[in-house]
């Protein structure tokens, strides 16, 4: 083989690894809850002066049926150089039958259940599996903060 032919092997190789580590991200979905067919509540509730409580309850799965995984995620405050981001906490939540309901508890710092979101993930979307990629449903926790823990006016 020629090294011209193994130097344009080479480039085809390097552009093609980055694409198939690419297809193996989470790819958030933009659909809401009512065209997901997902069947869920979130509450805040406030707990102590430097705690809340989110409670999460899921009745139907809808398109994403079966569900991967259902997990709380904090974006970091900072970026890194380059443009990357950092996670402050990135826990999968654990869920237990009541009735028909998954639900699922955590007590969380204010501060970061202000920029906190659930995400409900998956590897499948209206039955069908995804090659090499999972998707996940957002719902952002900052306006159920806000309406749990309002300002207290000034005196």
């Amino acid at each position: 083989m020629s090294r011209i032919t193994q130097a344009l092997l080479g480039i085809v190789v390097a552009c093609a690894i980055p694409a198939t580590v690419a297809l193996a991200l989470g790819r958030g979905l933009s659909e809401s809850k009512e065209e997901l067919n997902l069947k869920y509540d979130v509450s805040v509730s406030e707990g102590d002066a430097e705690r809340m409580t989110v409670t999460f309850e899921l009745e139907d799965e809808g398109r994403l049926k079966p569900i991967s995984s259902i997990d709380l995620h904090v974006p970091g405050s900072d970026t890194q150089d380059g443009g990357g981001a950092t996670s402050d906490l990135e826990i999968s939540m654990a869920t237990r039958r009541e009735g028909t309901k998954q639900v699922s508890r955590v007590h969380l710092r204010k501060d970061w259940a202000a920029r906190a979101e659930i995400r409900i993930t998956t590897s499948n979307l209206d039955g069908k599996q995804g090659s090499r990629t999972w998707y996940y449903h957002a719902i952002p926790l900052k306006d159920l903060v806000d309406e749990a823990n309002p300002p207290k006016p000034e005196n």
